[in-house]
């Protein structure tokens, strides 16, 4: 038993789970009823996926005790226990993946992290993340549980692709300790009062609103062109759009080409389709307009686009400052721009420099949205010395936690994604271009209710005060370019963030709020060839916090800087990295 800050934390050694032995840990918050229950576990076995259940097992069943819980309609269910014994544990396909057990005088709620407990996914179709058993007429168990495979396409609902390819569980590198928790809040209350109060941990399920910040959700491969089409036409409004804004989602990126036209859109898979320009184009213009029909004051559709037959390496998200129209023909002496009657300007693309040369004319952002991975594997880095690389419009690379999940980490998508991000940092350090930035990113298809969003997408707070219509969408582009944003899985929040001084002697300073306990915060920089960060334990600040971060900074040997808060739930949010120079007075604020 030890104190970690405003914790206590109770250990008990010799646990043995299959090829895994560790110890079982309970974590007690100070100024919370939230309990952590967790293996803590290593495996010397080469190669090691997995998966794991948790929860409580022998609880006395009394007259009144029973299991509650939402169903994917958002209506209250219950199980008194006056049914027969059960072989094994009865999933449920709860909202919110929580459940709670009542007994007179009280309840205890679980449920899972609410994001790193899910690994890579094409869908966030709910597969029933928690669990009762009852084990005999007078006792029962409960918990939290990870499926064993992906929904089948006519189980799912959401079209004839059939995702189940893509369940890629855990990874347990040989030597690491792999921690598989499960979350209990203990309550005086009811079960419904309890689960709803464990729900505050996830703003219910919701991205919080903040003042001068416009959420946006990007790279969700949602079909919306021959969707509508199919369905009668482009008022036809899409259940993907309804359950984005019902989450909190302001600004919704839909991607085209590898899943936004589709079938009959003049793409096949995001690849052209030789003499079908004509369809393109068409594809394109029903594309901005469903943007234009189902946008609204408080809800921005803003198109755009995944290529992959760029000639710039790897797949790359295209965000677009407005609508952009192009066929990828260009012919010998053929100009790059073209004037239509029907379309107006449209760009003629025969490879990479005029990929780039669009971008430049037209204010569009290039990111790469699965880096060093599926059609991105090898990238970005064979590009890091090309002059499109360090161009100012190629921004950086997608984040989503998915992209290799293992138990190890403290930070989301740590080893995937955040070390690549420091890599290109360092590549650019000494080139005259602005460092190099993280967008939060899906990689789902096809939304529709009762769909677990919250839980399987980052999301992007970009500092704009408005939001703008679809033709003009460049106040979004333009704050992504500048770094005005931040990335976060919704619990942890950075309103503003500075680095401020002159000379070598500066300080960070940073407003953050919270919901889970925090564990860390840090400062991460890098010299051109290496990253280093200081890290700051943050335990001993309380649960549903805010707090001023003043850290002081010294620039020496430093070439660029970023600010991280992480929870003890494994949820956090980063700023955009800043290139340090001694010359400025102030190096830049957010």
């Amino acid at each position: 038993m030890k104190t970690n800050g405003a914790r206590l934390e109770v250990t008990f050694p010799g646990v043995q789970a299959g090829v895994f032995a560790g110890r079982l840990q309970y974590s007690v918050y100070k100024g919370t009823s939230l309990i952590r229950q967790e293996l803590i576990a290593k495996t010397d076995e080469p190669s090691v996926a997995y998966k794991y259940d948790a929860g409580f097992k022998g609880l006395t069943i009394q007259p009144a005790s029973r299991v509650v819980w939402r169903d994917s309609a958002n209506l209250w269910q219950d199980y008194q226990f006056g049914g027969a014994k059960n072989d094994g544990p009865v999933p449920l396909v709860a909202a919110n993946r929580v459940l709670a057990v009542e007994a007179p005088g009280g309840a205890i709620a679980a449920f899972p992290p609410p994001h790193n407990f899910f690994w890579s996914r094409e869908t966030e179709v709910n597969l029933g993340y928690v669990w009762y058993r009852k084990d005999g007429e007078t006792t029962f168990s409960f918990g939290v549980r990870q499926a064993d495979g992906e929904a089948e396409p006519s189980a799912a609902g959401r079209g004839p692709e059939d995702t189940r390819q893509n369940f890629a569980l855990y990874s347990a590198r040989p030597g690491t300790w792999q921690r598989m928790p499960v979350y209990f809040y203990v309550n005086a209350e009811p079960g419904q009062a309890t689960l709803q109060a464990a729900l505050a941990f996830t703003h219910d399920d919701h991205y919080k609103p903040l003042r001068g910040y416009q959420v946006m959700a990007t790279h969700f491969h949602t079909s919306p062109v021959p969707r509508a089409r199919a369905l009668g036409g482009l008022d036809v409004k899409l259940p993907d759009f309804e359950v984005m804004k019902s989450a909190g989602v302001n600004i919704f990126a839909p991607i085209g080409g590898g899943g936004g036209f589709g079938a009959g859109g003049g793409r096949a898979g995001g690849a052209s389709v030789p003499g079908n320009n004509v369809q393109q184009l068409q594809a394109l213009a029903d594309y901005y307009e469903i943007a234009r029909r189902h946008s609204d004051k408080n809800f921005l559709i803003m198109p755009n686009h995944e290529l992959m037959t760029t000639g710039l390496g790897g797949h790359l998200d295209f965000l677009l400052s407005k609508p952009v129209f192009w066929t990828e023909d260009r012919a010998a002496g053929q100009p790059l721009v073209e004037d239509q009657p029907k379309y107006g300007k449209v760009y003629r693309l025969g490879g990479p420099a005029d990929f780039m040369e669009m971008a430049r004319r037209e204010n569009i952002l290039i990111y790469m949205p699965h880096p060093r991975s599926k059609g991105s594997t090898g990238y970005p880095d064979a590009i890091k010395d090309t002059a499109h690389f360090r161009d100012e419009h190629y921004r950086g690379i997608g984040y989503r936690w998915g992209m290799g999940l293992d138990g190890s980490e403290t930070r989301l998508c740590e080893y995937r994604c955040l070390a690549l991000f420091d890599d290109m940092n360092n590549w650019v350090a000494d080139v005259p271009t602005p460092p190099k930035f993280i967008q939060a990113i899906s990689e789902t298809y096809r939304k529709g209710p009762g769909d677990d969003i919250y839980a399987n997408n980052p999301v992007n707070y970009v500092k704009l005060d408005r939001l703008p219509r679809p033709d003009d969408m460049s106040t979004v582009v333009n704050a992504m370019k500048r770094g005005d944003y931040f990335v976060t899985s919704g619990e942890v929040l950075i309103s503003s963030y500075a680095v401020e001084g002159s000379g070598t002697d500066r300080t960070v300073n940073a407003d953050v709020e919270w919901t889970f306990p925090l564990e860390f915060v840090e400062v991460v920089w890098g010299d051109g060839q290496k990253t280093e960060r200081q890290i700051i334990s943050a335990t001993d600040l309380p649960p549903f916090g805010r707090h001023r971060f003043r850290i002081p900074l010294s620039t020496a040997g430093k070439k660029w800087v970023r600010f991280a808060v992480w929870d003890s739930a494994g949820n956090g949010a980063l700023v955009q990295p800043i290139k340090l120079s001694s010359a400025m007075t102030s190096t830049g604020s957010r």
